[in-house]
């Protein structure tokens, strides 16, 4: 028993390590694609940026809609066998996504870029980020867990018990994500 359960442990911790390089890949990406655009592209994507900024403001609900997406297609590829790659998908364009923005803003506005990116991205992100890697990281490991063998009855407990968790972790989920909603919110407002 307790041989099978290192061997859960190990599976997890080599998810969430493949998670977790997999989003720094996409940050990486995101920054070199900021970095090799042009100063006539670059100038005209942050005209359209802070036209856009400018246009209106974001409401809460605006706001969580826009992460909740992620968090929602992340999840549910966790109960499809193809959705590992909607799963991914999702994931590493909010990571490319996240990159991108943040050397848009380095590049062009230099080091009050980096500041403006540290008070502007970082404080929502520092909850958004750790949601996303962990929802991934479950998203995986649940799609596995759901094809371990056994017998029958107690396959249908077990299967039971892990859809409940994995429906426990989202909800758990959509709380960092309201208050990382809310953090963006009074950041715009600030």
């Amino acid at each position: 028993m307790k041989q099978k359960k290192r061997g859960l442990d190990k599976r997890g911790q080599m998810i969430c390590g493949i998670v977790c390089l997999s989003f720094l890949l996409g940050v990486t990406g995101g920054a070199l694609a900021a970095n090799g655009m042009n100063g006539e592209q670059q100038t005209e994507l942050m005209t359209i940026l802070q036209e856009g900024v400018s246009g209106g403001e974001a409401t809460f609900w605006g706001i969580f809609w826009k992460y909740l997406k992620y968090d929602m297609i992340i999840w549910a590829g966790g109960w499809m066998s193809l959705g590992l790659i909607f799963s991914g998908a999702a994931f590493l364009l909010r990571s490319v996504c996240l990159g991108f923005t943040a050397a848009m803003m380095m590049t062009t506005y230099g080091i009050g870029g980096f500041f403006a990116a540290a008070a502007s991205i970082l404080p929502q992100n520092i909850f958004l980020i750790p949601v996303y890697i962990f929802m991934m990281s479950a998203s995986a490991y649940y799609l596995f867990s759901w094809q371990e063998s056994g017998r029958l009855r107690a396959r249908k407990r077990d299967r039971r018990q892990k859809q409940t968790e994995y429906c426990i972790l989202f909800g758990v989920s959509l709380v960092f994500l309201l208050v990382a909603s809310g953090i963006e919110r009074l950041v715009l407002l600030g």
